[in-house]
Parts: structure tokens; C-alpha cells; sequence
């Protein structure tokens, strides 16, 4: 019973260690501009500032400011081919990891409940074994009760 109580708390530790693991690899793409951060993260980033057209201008003359909204792998022809399947791809793991982090802390829960339920019905069980009630189909000794005598003979 405490091993399934153990093994329930250690697949809710892995779920969750899980689920942090996914959570930084989301938001160190997003910081590489190979995908959108979480919700958490993004809700603490400052917006960029609007600059000028002048601004801007000079920006994208000075600087490789003027690519800043493109994607890592480019914005050209095969940039785009690539991002789209890197997309899709990032995208569904992106649920999937998540899904699997979830059904691993259900896992968790679930042997940990089964634990508790186990833990119970022994107790139950044991409850009913030490209970004496009279059974009129059961065996009955017949020398229950009974003394018996046995004729010994001269000792030596």
C-alpha cells in the first residue's frame, strides 16, 4: 500500500517536473523568436516601443533592427517552407507535451487514491476476519471443548 502511495506521489512530482521542463523550452524558442511564450511570461513582457517613421528609418538603415520581425530561419521562399512545417511541428508538441504532462499527474493521483482505497478495504477486511459470529455449516471440532484423557502407563 505505501509503495502504490510512493510510486502516486512520484508520477505527480514528474508531471509537474515535466510540465516546468515544457514551460522553459516554450519560452527559451521565444526568446530565440522561434515561437510564442506562455501565458505567464508574456503578461510580463514589456510591449516594444513605437518609434517614428524617421525612427525607424534610420533604424533599419543602421542597424538589422529592420529583420528583427523575422523569423530565425529567414523570411525568404525556403525560410517560409521551413517555418511552416517547424510550425506545425513545434505547435504539436507544444500540446502534446503538454497533454502527456497532465496524464502523467492523473497517473499520479490515480495510484494515490488507489492507495488510500486499498488501505481501506484491508481494513475492512480485517475488521470482518476478527468478527465471531456462529456458523452453523462451518466444521466444528469435535474435541473442542472436550478433555481428553490419555492412560499413562509406568514411568521408568
Amino acid at each position: 500500500m505505501e509503495s502504490l502511495k510512493t510510486e502516486g506521489t512520484n508520477f505527480v512530482k514528474l508531471g509537474d517536473d515535466f510540465n516546468d521542463s515544457v514551460r522553459r523550452l516554450v519560452n527559451g524558442l521565444a526568446k530565440l523568436r522561434a515561437g510564442e511564450p506562455t501565458k505567464d511570461v508574456a503578461a510580463k513582457q514589456k510591449q516594444p516601443e513605437e518609434k517614428s517613421f524617421g525612427e525607424q528609418l534610420w533604424s533599419s538603415l543602421t542597424t538589422l533592427d529592420s529583420k528583427s520581425s523575422a523569423p530565425p530561419w529567414g523570411d525568404d521562399d525556403l525560410g517560409e517552407k521551413f517555418g511552416v512545417v517547424y510550425e506545425g511541428l513545434r505547435d504539436g508538441m507544444y500540446e502534446s507535451m503538454g497533454h502527456l504532462a497532465a496524464k502523467l499527474e492523473e497517473v499520479g493521483k490515480a495510484l494515490t487514491a488507489m492507495s488510500k482505497h486499498h488501505a481501506e478495504n484491508e481494513d475492512f477486511n480485517d475488521s470482518l476476519m476478527k468478527q465471531h459470529v456462529k456458523n452453523e455449516q462451518a466444521w466444528d471440532d469435535p474435541y473442542k471443548g472436550a478433555v481428553v484423557q490419555r492412560k499413562l502407563g509406568p514411568v521408568t
